[in-house]
Formats: structure tokens, C-alpha cells, sequence
């Protein structure tokens, strides 16, 4: 990926996710978000700067805006306490079940992994 550049944030996403070899499904847990709305964001290529952050932060990596002219680099960060909240409200019974289901997710991936 290295040097590559005018990339679409979707097209970055995935590159990066298949580089450290994690799924989409695990990236949507890690920036608190269901697999179908990150599904739904990647396929219309459409975030909002804070989910750019989250789902740097979930990478361990930053958000970086980068002068032209100068090479001068911004980080692009939000305060803890903005990141990380849910997308959604969901009730306790639906936490439980999407917690069900992204352990059985995780576990399916391990399997898959071993094979």
C-alpha cells in the first residue's frame, strides 16, 4: 500500500483491514458499530470524520490530513469521551444478542483461520 495514493476511504479500509488480516465483522465490533451499518458505509464509500477516527483508532492508526505544499501533517482526533458511543440505542436484549453474535462471529473466524 505503500506510496499509493488518491485512494477512496472504502478502498484504504480495505486495504488496511486485509493487511493486519481482520474482518469487516470485526472492525464493525471494534468501533461499536453492527456489521451492517459498516457494510452499508463501505459499499456507499460514506463517513463522517469521527468514524474516519474510530476505525483509525480500531487500526491503531491516525487520521491524517497532509499540506500539499509544505508536507505539513494534521492529526485529525476527537476527544474520548465523543468516541466509541453507540450508533444506535439498543436495548440491553439487543446488546446481549449482537454480543451472542459477535462472539460466534469471532469464534467461526478462528475456525476458518486454523483451516
Amino acid at each position: 500500500m505503500e506510496g499509493l495514493i488518491d485512494m477512496s476511504a472504502k478502498t484504504v479500509i480495505k486495504e488496511i483491514i486485509k493487511a493486519k488480516n481482520i474482518s469487516q465483522a470485526e472492525l464493525a465490533e471494534a468501533t461499536n458499530t453492527t456489521r451492517q451499518n459498516l457494510s452499508n458505509k463501505m459499499t456507499r464509500d460514506k463517513f463522517s470524520s469521527l468514524e474516519l477516527v474510530e476505525i483509525a483508532d480500531a487500526l491503531e492508526m491516525n487520521l491524517i490530513l497532509k499540506d500539499k505544499a509544505d508536507g505539513t501533517e494534521y492529526i485529525i482526533d476527537y476527544p474520548e469521551d465523543e468516541k466509541g458511543k453507540s450508533k444506535r440505542n439498543m436495548t440491553e436484549e439487543e446488546k446481549k444478542a449482537a454480543q451472542k453474535k459477535s462472539e460466534e462471529t469471532k469464534a467461526r473466524n478462528a475456525k476458518k483461520q486454523i483451516q
